[in-house]
């Protein structure tokens, strides 16, 4: 009789642990994977954030160009000082205007990402390149490109 208890206990005890066991593994949460680089690239705003860094770029290069013309024609310590101040002015306005892009870019994906997670059930939302490996039906990319290219993110300077 005490065998047919101890037993009966056992099975119990197992039958408790496997339910739990089971528990468990069904009540994981929802993981999604997003590719920051992607997103970024392929966005509206990046893509204008990209574009207006370039034309910026290319406007300076000319005035920079030209710069170069006057100096070596008239090479004086005024020139050259003249010169070196409106490249330091044009690293410090470029360093500003990508700061001021990638924050209105990092913003507006925090919110889309964040926004998504809570519409869609998601526990979490990680980067595709903190994965190792990962089945490629779990990437958001593409909706969170959707999601962002529906926003109103400035990226030209008012």
């Amino acid at each position: 009789m005490f065998k047919n208890v101890l037993k009966l206990a056992l099975i119990i005890a197992m039958a408790a642990f496997i339910a739990g066991c089971q528990q468990q593994a069904s009540s994981g949460g929802k993981v999604g994977f997003v590719d920051t680089n992607k997103v970024f690239k392929e966005c509206k705003a990046g893509t204008e954030g990209m574009e207006y860094l370039k034309k910026s770029s290319e406007e300076f290069q000319a005035k920079f160009t030209e710069m170069q013309k006057t100096l070596a024609g008239n090479q004086t310590e005024e020139n050259t000082r003249k010169f070196q101040e409106a490249l330091g002015e044009y690293q410090n306005k470029m360093g500003a205007e990508q700061n001021r892009i990638v924050e209105a870019l990092q913003g507006g994906f925090t919110k889309a990402v964040d926004d998504y997670r809570q519409a869609n059930g998601y526990s979490v939302i990680l980067s595709t390149e903190s994965a190792i490996s990962y089945d490629k039906s779990a990437d958001i990319s593409d909706k969170i490109i959707e999601s962002m290219n529906k926003m109103d993110i400035k990226i030209k300077p008012e």
